[in-house]
């Protein structure tokens, strides 16, 4: 695998060579301590060591909680023994800087309307840099606590974590402090912010206001928006382009469309509902408008993105692009990207989201104090670096629920013999994904050359929506064969979505969506060897190096974080086999 070790003592040594003891490190702490997507990421030496979301603890999905868990777990991978080794904690948000602008542009801005929500907000903005100090001091930490700006956050996450010596940086999301969109210019350590779009001008927000005035949950279901949006039509697109104006610099929210500016707890204006109808409550039927309106939404969406991309090259003259933010998570936004060519080559995070905005704090604080030391790791671009497990916590969850299991000679050979015989399979192997996505650690399997599977893992195992798509795996070396990459050499991190060729539409149909697209993960032997054996094993027995993945949960819970959660989930679904480790469950 391409993480390090699971020894803390020995990962240390694997992932720098550099240094004897402890006492050399450099030691960094980022955290996401409030809002949606709380986590903890530690770096020693410009290696992050681990990361991990408070959500796979605590089992509230998006948790909003301070990352108490999340926190435990980074220090103990890192072998640390006093908290007060850490030579600085880096929160990825500079909450004083909020409550400036809530205050000096919104509250006078918005004055009368805004005037309650706006001191309220200010408070609790307020309360949240006492609580983040407190916080520290309960578990013994008397060093230095750092607030940092959020997009610069975003910004190092995706760059510092990528191969490139020299890049431009996009982040894009809801807001930071004041920012919604950015441009950097990245060369060696050094990182240039050289535009900023403030909110409310914000392609964030405007699509969680979409996915709530359609039903959803803003700040979690926007890939639902994304899933859907193919099943639309291009009716409703002129209509959104006056909503969201792209230009050549870029793109302009047209805010009589919207409320969220004024009042945050209301998303549209009236101005809105008069042409794109009354929003959907969560439990209506999804009718061909709501396929349309949100086909619109993502038709202007990807065309901010690439209009962003172009003045991005055109500001910087870089080869390479990196991309951060929640709205990076927009996978086939990216693929457009990528599909334009307009960068020779795309990095983007796996955790692009707030949760991955620890592992840019973690990693800025670590580049303000060695300024001039540029890190290269493979553990950075690793997703792998949440929670291992141990032989006796899986034979201890199996025999709480009294279940029998056998360790097969050639694990790959095996369950690539269930799967070609159309066996749905939880896969939990090696250390967790940091980030939304399953990736081959913490994932559910499935046979992509049978159309039906799409519904039937939807429907019977994870209690979700007809229309989400599901993910293919498939090797690097093969990847080509089936998918249309452009000049894409990679898509390690199922962040980017591409055309299936339409000669191998037919034979993976149950990861082709709608459109003809899918969002590929490509699998190599350096990054994850056993997922890889698995994909060469399903080729053998079928001819097909591919396989249906899906995150290991059902809907509305966090991917399993333990054996037992693993054992519960497969008991609990429609799954036909488990595989943790070398142990194999069957139900049958």
């Amino acid at each position: 695998m391409s993480y390090c070790s699971s020894s803390p003592q020995k990962r240390r040594r694997d992932c720098d060579t550099n240094y004897d003891t402890i006492k050399l490190m450099t030691v960094t702490l980022g955290i996401k301590p409030y809002g949606h997507d709380t986590s903890a990421t530690i770096v020693m030496n410009g290696v992050i060591i681990a990361a991990i979301a408070e959500e796979r603890f605590n089992r509230e999905k998006h948790s909003c909680k301070f990352p108490k868990s999340s926190i435990r777990f980074c220090i103990d991978q890192s072998g640390i023994s006093d908290i007060n080794t850490i030579d600085e904690i880096s929160v990825c948000f500079d909450y004083l800087k909020l409550v400036y602008h809530l205050n000096v542009v919104n509250f006078f801005k918005y004055f009368p309307v805004y005037t309650f929500e706006a001191i309220t907000n200010s408070i609790y903005q307020l309360r949240k840099i006492v609580d983040t100090n407190a916080q520290f001091k309960r578990l013994g930490y008397t060093g230095k606590v750092r607030f940092l700006n959020h997009h610069d956050c975003h910004a190092a996450s995706t760059y510092y974590t990528s191969t490139f010596t020299e890049a431009a940086i996009i982040t894009v999301d809801g807001r930071g402090e004041h920012e919604a969109t950015c441009i950097y210019s990245a060369s060696g350590a050094n990182i240039k912010k050289l535009t900023q779009v403030n909110y409310p001008n914000s392609l964030g927000a405007f699509y969680s206001c979409i996915t709530e005035f359609l039903g959803f949950k803003e700040n979690e279901d926007e890939g639902k928006v994304m899933g859907l949006a193919p099943y639309g039509d291009l009716s409703l697109v002129e209509a959104m382009n006056d909503v969201l104006k792209v230009g050549a610099n870029g793109y302009e929210l047209d805010l009589s469309y919207f409320y969220f500016q004024k009042k945050p707890s209301e998303n549209v204006s009236k101005k809105f509902v008069s042409i794109f109808g009354q929003p959907r409550n969560k439990d209506d039927e999804l009718t061909q408008h709501h396929m349309n309106i949100a086909r619109a939404a993502q038709d202007v969406l990807e065309k901010a993105l690439l209009a962003l991309a172009k003045k991005a090259k055109d500001s910087t003259g870089a080869s390479n692009l990196c991309i951060s933010g929640g709205v990076a998570l927009n996978s086939v936004g990216n693929g457009k990207i990528a599909q334009a060519a307009i960068f020779d080559s795309i990095f983007i995070y796996p955790a692009a989201g707030d949760d991955g905005a620890s592992a840019g704090a973690a990693l800025l604080s670590y580049y303000s104090l060695r300024p001039k030391e540029r890190v290269l790791s493979l553990t950075n671009q690793s997703p792998y670096l949440g929670p291992d497990f141990l032989d006796k916590n899986v034979e201890a969850a199996l025999t709480k629920y009294s279940l029998s299991w056998i360790k097969p000679t050639n694990l790959e050979d095996y369950v690539a013999a269930l799967l070609a015989d159309n066996k749905f399979v939880g896969w939990y192997q090696g250390r967790a994904e940091f980030g939304p996505r399953a990736l081959g650690n913490r994932s559910i399997l499935a046979n992509p050359r049978l159309a039906e599977n799409k519904d039937h893992v939807n429907e019977r195992i994870k209690f979700r929506e007809h229309f989400r798509p599901f993910a293919p795996s498939t090797t690097l070396e093969d990847a080509r064969n089936y998918f249309e990459l452009g000049t894409t050499k990679e898509s390690p991190y199922m962040i980017l979505a591409f055309n299936v060729k339409k000669d191998k539409q037919i034979e993976i149909p149950a990861v082709t969506h709608v459109d003809g697209t899918a969002r590929v993960q490509t699998v190599t032997q350096e990054g994850n060897l056993r997922y890889w054996k698995l994909l060469k094993a399903f080729q053998k027995q079928t001819g097909t190096p591919v396989l249906m993945n899906t995150s290991f949960n059902i809907m509305g819970e966090p991917i399993v974080n333990t054996p037992e959660q693993a054992v519960k989930c497969f008991l609990g679904c429609g799954l036909d086999t488990l595989v943790i480790g070398d142990y194999v469950i069957s139900k049958e």
